[in-house]
């Protein structure tokens, strides 16, 4: 089947999760297990459709995506979840694909009363507030400043009732629900179906003319399978010296899994994503390059995110909010000659207890030669934040420059932004003589970090890349540069042609050798 012309990089990266999240695929298609060996394992395309590719539904314990039978009355029905039955259809439609019975990405459940009357566990000691802010105050604050939900704009009817049932306290429904319609919620009779309690899709996001949000195509949260000409490789999440799961600690912590690089010289990527196994407490991945000097599945537990002295080369991710990566039918991944490659997830845990997680990474790979062009990916941007001082309270623009030094033309064809939770938005011009243009300016949302194709923007020689990075500091404190989300980065993304033609080297704290600034 032939494949969509899309492209890029969920390369959202190092940051811990916040309250929210954007839509996540929960169906899975064809499983891809490792081999006897534990070695990862090609699998070959042999007709079919991928599974799944649905967004995640609601997974709401309270009335569900049904709302049982029963009388109607003046009075209303009888309600004992706790929660109000009209507020409980606005948060499944706008809240429960990441908040749900079984949240994903580090996210927080927000079903049950009791959910929402719990102690922020992260955004409230950001914000200055104190930590033991209950999470309805912090969700009233973030509905009203179009933080939450992340990529899509809550109905007005919708936010009217959940803003006046969180500014009144979040208070717990009467017996008698008069915003219950039918029924009693707990009941045993048979249940009709409520569309009311369906979540709708994300809406898309606004764009510049030409500018395409990759996770709105067609088929952007299917589990990748090889067409022909393909091998897919799958990368297990897995437990040290063992091809079972990986146990994952409570909390935040970031670990790396190494592997043998199992394609032939030469050869680039197509498309990747995932099979995962259990988002709930998955947050982000990094495909590196390196020469770490560690053997075929060896496994470096809580480590702190750097890649400093190991020849790194990022090559791919993903993180809570984005689908896969595919590239135009003319260009393949520049997948450089190493003789591993290290996968780095970011895990958190919010469960208070370990989990299990055995989720895969899919690369899929052509033979060289397949493809007219090669990419790879540029950090465009910048780590340096006034230094160890950190940005100040307030609106701030960062803004470098990457110059086109390698005497040839360089064709940028998308770019994925990355910061934190008070990154606002993203920026890049190109200079070239004597003029200067936009081509690329987004909004940016710290749950919602996808990659846009922009159409084909040749940078010529001499000509160079201006880009800026604008952040709301409303912590009542200087933030600096790091990898936790109580930090801040400043990473553009750029993925152009000819591989490696943008790069400069400039140093990097992350230890990535593809930089320009």
């Amino acid at each position: 089947m032939q494949k969509p012309t899309k492209l890029f990089l969920i390369l959202a990266a190092a940051s811990a999760a916040a309250i929210g999240c954007a839509e996540t695929p929960s169906s899975r298609g064809p499983e891809v297990g490792a081999a006897i060996d534990g070695s990862p394992t090609p699998f070959n395309n042999t007709g079919g459709a991928a599974g799944g590719g649905a967004p995640v539904a609601a997974s709401n314990n309270l009335a569900g995506s049904t709302t049982p039978a029963g009388t109607t009355g003046t009075t209303g029905a009888t309600n004992t979840s706790g929660v109000p039955c009209d507020v409980q259809a606005v948060i499944a439609s706008n809240c429960q694909q990441c908040h749900g019975a079984a949240p994903v990405g580090g996210a927080i459940s927000l079903v049950t009363l009791e959910d929402w009357h719990q102690a922020s566990p992260f955004y409230a000691g950001l914000k200055g507030m104190p930590a033991t802010t209950p999470v309805y105050e912090v969700a009233q604050i973030r509905i009203n400043n179009g933080e939450m939900p992340q990529g899509k704009t809550m109905a007005p009817a919708d936010l009217s009732t959940l803003d006046s049932w969180l500014l009144g306290g979040a208070q717990q429904a009467p017996a008698q629900d008069p915003t219950c319609a039918t029924g009693t919620i707990g009941d045993t009779t048979t249940p009709t179906t409520s569309t009311a309690m369906t979540p709708t899709v994300t809406d898309p996001p606004v764009l510049e003319s030409g500018v395409i949000d990759n996770c709105t195509l067609p088929g952007a949260y299917d589990t990748p399978v090889a067409a022909p000409g393909e091998v897919c490789h799958a990368f297990d999440v897995h437990a040290p010296n063992s091809t079972g799961a990986f146990t994952v600690p409570t909390g935040e912590s970031y670990h790396e899994f190494y592997y043998a690089v199992p394609w032939a010289p030469g050869d680039v990527w197509t498309h990747y994503g995932a099979d995962f196994d259990n988002l709930q407490v998955l947050h982000h991945y990094l495909v590196f390059t390196s020469s770490a000097g560690k053997r075929d599945r060896d496994v470096v537990q809580n480590v702190l995110g750097t890649t400093l002295g190991t020849s790194a080369t990022l090559i791919g991710g993903w993180a809570v909010g984005g689908c896969n990566t595919e590239m135009p039918d003319d260009v393949g991944g520049q997948l450089p000659p190493s003789p591993l490659i290290m996968i780095q997830w970011h895990l958190y845990n919010n469960t208070g207890r370990s989990a299990q997680d055995n989720s895969k990474v899919l690369m899929c790979t052509v033979p060289a030669g397949s493809r007219t062009h090669t990419a790879g990916i540029t950090f465009l941007g910048t780590e340096n934040f006034f230094g160890p001082v950190g940005m100040p309270v307030g609106h701030n623009d960062f803004t470098t420059q990457c110059t086109n030094n390698s005497g040839a033309p360089i064709t940028v064809i998308g770019f994925n932004p990355h910061m934190h939770l008070l990154g606002s938005n993203m920026k890049t011009d190109l200079r070239s003589g004597g003029s200067t243009r936009t081509i690329f300016d987004m909004p940016f949302q710290f749950d919602y970090q996808v990659g846009y194709e922009i159409p084909p923007t040749v940078v010529a020689p001499g000509d160079t890349l201006i880009t800026t990075c604008s952040f709301e500091n409303d912590t009542g404190s200087n933030v600096a540069f790091g990898e936790s989300t109580n930090t801040e980065m400043c990473y553009q993304f750029a993925l152009s042609y000819p591989a490696g033609a943008l790069n400069n080297g400039a140093l990097s704290l992350i230890g990535a050798l593809n930089t320009c600034w």
